[in-house]
């Protein structure tokens, strides 16, 4: 599948193992958090993770009916944000759905090698027209590994 096919940007292997370790820092917070927690604790917080998929598959559906008129860098900074002040703001409870949430995102991307909105990976995934959002957090490295791929550079 092309590039614009598929609405991000493929990614090499130093992007994709940067996801990964995120993805894997984020599974290890979540699990130190909930490992000593009550059930009911747990449940809440898978609670608060799939209402966080909800508003994410929603505003991802949105974008795609609307790709013309979203530019790419704002959108995916206004896709950020909410996330962002979810893990600053929250309590507990919110900061472990934040984390499962972003971290089962990077996770989808890493096995895909996607290169869009990270917060978006996974209504990408269910609902298929993928995202045209850039994503923000490992644009420079993407950029970059792009740039030296090739002879000489880093094989991928």
């Amino acid at each position: 599948m092309s590039e614009t096919q598929r609405g991000g940007q493929q990614v090499g292997i130093v992007g994709r193992t940067l996801r990964l370790m995120l993805a894997l820092l984020a599974g290890w917070m979540s699990f130190t958090i909930m490992r000593l927690e009550s059930t009911t604790f747990n449940l809440r917080v898978l609670a608060v993770s799939l209402a966080i998929t909800m508003v994410y598959t929603a505003l991802h559906l949105v974008l795609t009916s609307r790709v013309d008129k979203v530019n790419r860098w704002l959108g995916a900074i206004t896709a950020v944000i909410p996330i962002i002040l979810l893990f600053v703001i929250g309590n507990q409870l919110v900061r472990a759905g934040v984390l499962i949430y972003v971290g089962l995102s990077l996770l989808l991307q890493t096995v895909r090698g996607d290169g869009s909105c990270e917060v978006l990976a996974i209504p990408s995934t269910v609902l298929k027209p993928p995202t045209h959002l850039a994503g923000i957090l490992f644009a420079p490295v993407d950029a970059i590994e792009k740039h030296m791929s090739g002879p000489g550079g880093i094989p991928g």
